[in-house]
């Protein structure tokens, strides 16, 4: 039987993973149908300024929300290593041979899917959107700039609606490790 301690950690590393992935998923939820239908009802100018502010709070959400779902992760992994239960399934979980393993390998690659949208949307078009014309600037100009932040506001819809399936399937996969997985 573990001891007390170790219980009590792995059950607090499985509530902080569980969270976090609650976090990230109902903010991307939250992002792409609660305020994308409501900067579709105002004036341009407010929905950008709107979005602008909302995103930059939302960023460190996500951020923190994936660096947490890393790390609890690898802390309950080495937690249930050190555990000396006799959970089905643990004896060698990391085994790519059997299901458990390769439901966890999927749902880090998953993991990392989520972070290289994040990326995408934080370095690439999040400067597209937030670029600001200066006094000026020709018709052709202004024209381009506004088919660039088109472009740029539809691959992040497509990007956050892409993390809002993919969580969704790693959550689902993680619930499957309690019956030894999915794959």
């Amino acid at each position: 039987m573990p001891d007390d301690f170790a219980t009590w950690q792995h059950i607090i590393f499985g509530y902080l993973h569980d969270i976090a992935i609650a976090v990230y998923f109902g903010g991307a939820v939250a992002m792409e149908f609660v305020l994308g239908p409501a900067q579709a009802s105002i004036p341009p100018a407010q929905a950008q300024v709107m979005g602008q502010k909302t995103a930059d709070r939302f960023l460190w959400l996500v951020w923190g929300s994936l660096a947490l779902i890393f790390v609890t992760g690898v802390l309950r992994l080495a937690r249930m290593e050190m555990l000396s239960w006799s959970w089905p399934f643990v004896e060698d979980p990391l085994v790519l041979s059997e299901s458990y393993g390769r439901t966890l390998l999927a749902m880090v690659l998953l993991w990392c899917v989520l972070v290289v949208n994040g990326a995408l949307i934080t370095f690439v078009f999040r400067p597209r959107l937030a670029g600001k014309l200066t006094p000026g600037t020709g018709g052709a100009q202004l024209a381009a700039a506004q088919t660039a932040k088109i472009q740029a506001a539809t691959w992040v819809q497509r990007l956050t609606r892409i993390d809002i399936g993919v969580t969704l399937l790693i959550a689902l996969m993680g619930a499957s490790l309690g019956w030894g997985g999915l794959i």
